[in-house]
Order: structure tokens, then sequence, then C-alpha cells
């Protein structure tokens, strides 16, 4: 197993499991996976026993501290080559005239500040050993408007820019910076839409239907292994922003 290490945040459910899986399939023992959680350690370990030689780290990334510790326990690991900040929040849904401070706070520090700073401290490991890629998750939702979305879509608007401003100043250290923008995704999440909104949501998407956390998946591989791609927002939404 290499000492080159891929950091999924979020890996413990849905999307994140998904690009976990298939780092770990495609690599073919080339990376090592770092599950990173900050609430269910069973479902996190589930992943990580199906992938060999991953383990998990457990971290509230809102935090300074808690962003060190997931470096700390990498760097003990091995040298990380790709960070997937996948982790996030779409909660709490406020109309735009009922937004409160609070859940600005709670979900620009979990949405834009924690994969911010995560790319600064990353970047700079990876840029001292010459490569490594970052893929950010971004969202149908930078650019279409739901109710009840305004932060939470600025603040993937803002992930998106800072992907096209890390890529620009990163790519002369050798390290590629890439957003993945999936639509409405069939997780655990998703799951809990009643079906007549589904129904609605499904009209506006052009395939007509959710899409797998495997469509996301196979992109984020993409991605990482696409050695001339950076910059980049790819739209995994089934036509969704058309």
């Amino acid at each position: 197993m290499s000492d080159m290490i891929a950091v999924v945040t979020g890996g413990s459910g849905g999307i994140g499991a998904a690009i976990a899986k298939m780092i770990a399939l495609k690599s073919e023992g080339h990376l090592k996976v770092c599950v990173h959680y900050n609430g269910n350690v069973e479902a996190a370990k589930a992943v990580s026993s199906e992938i060999p030689g991953s383990f998990v780290v457990k971290a509230d990334l809102a935090t300074e501290e808690g962003r060190k510790s997931l470096m700390d326990a990498v760097l003990a690991q091995g040298t990380p080559y790709c960070l997937i900040n996948n982790a996030g929040i779409d909660k709490p849904h406020e109309p735009a005239l009922m937004v409160t401070e609070a859940s600005f706070a709670k979900i620009i520090d979990t949405n834009l500040k924690a994969p911010l700073f995560l790319m600064r401290d990353f970047a700079k490991e990876m840029a001292r050993n010459e490569g490594g890629v970052i893929v950010n998750v971004s969202s149908v939702l930078a650019r279409k408007t739901v109710v009840g979305s305004a932060v939470y879509r600025a603040a993937k608007a803002a992930l998106e820019a800072l992907t096209k401003q890390y890529a620009s100043e990163l790519g002369p250290k050798g390290v590629r910076v890439v957003a993945v923008a999936p639509g409405f995704i069939e997780t655990a999440m998703t799951s809990a839409i009643p079906e007549e909104q589904r129904s609605v949501i499904r009209k506006d998407v052009a395939l007509g239907s959710f899409g797998a956390p495997e469509a996301v998946a196979e992109t984020v591989w993409h991605a990482v292994e696409n050695q001339y791609l950076t910059g980049a927002v790819i739209a995994i939404d089934g036509g969704m922003a058309l």
C-alpha cells in the first residue's frame, strides 16, 4: 500500500462513501484512503471496512483545531496527494427574508471556511512534494435558485470562485484544483424529500431522474487522474442547470 493519501471529507456516507470507494478501486492501491467523518463513527468504520488499508479520522472541520487534527492524522500516515472537499451541510433552510446570523455562520463555516483553509493547508504539503490535486464538491444550486437555499448556494458559488483562484495560483506549484457540481443525487439526505417535491424536481432535470452517488464518484476520479485538468467546474446534474 502506498503512503500517498487521498483524503475524503464527509466520507462516511452517500456521495463521500462512493468517492472513497471509487478512489480505492481505481487507484489500485496507489492511494491510501482517509475517511473523514464528524458524526456516525459506525458508518465511517463501515465504509473503511470495505477499503483495504484505509483509516478513519473524526474532526470538526468548521474549527481550526479540527482541521489541524485531520492534517496531523494524515501526516502520521503518509503524504497527502489528494483532498476531496466533500463535507457539507444544506440546513437550515430559510427563505431569503428569514435568514438568521446563526444559520449563516453555521453554513458558511462548514461549506466555505472549512474547504478554504483545508485547501490552503493541504496545498502547502502538496506543493512541498511537487504534486497533488484538490477536488471541491459544489452543487447545482450554485447556479439554480431554490427557496430556502440562499446561504447554501452563496457558499457553493464562492467555493467555485475559490476553485478557480487556487487553480491559478497553485498550478505553477504542481497542484491542480477542480470542482464538481452535483445535482440531486440519491442519498439518505435526498430520500427525506417528499415524493410530491421530488416529482417537481425531476421535471426540472433534462434526464428526468435523480443521479447515483457513483456518477459523482466517477467524475471525481476523472478529476484526480486527468493531469491536464484544473480550474474547471464539472456539472453532474442530469441537465438541471441548463
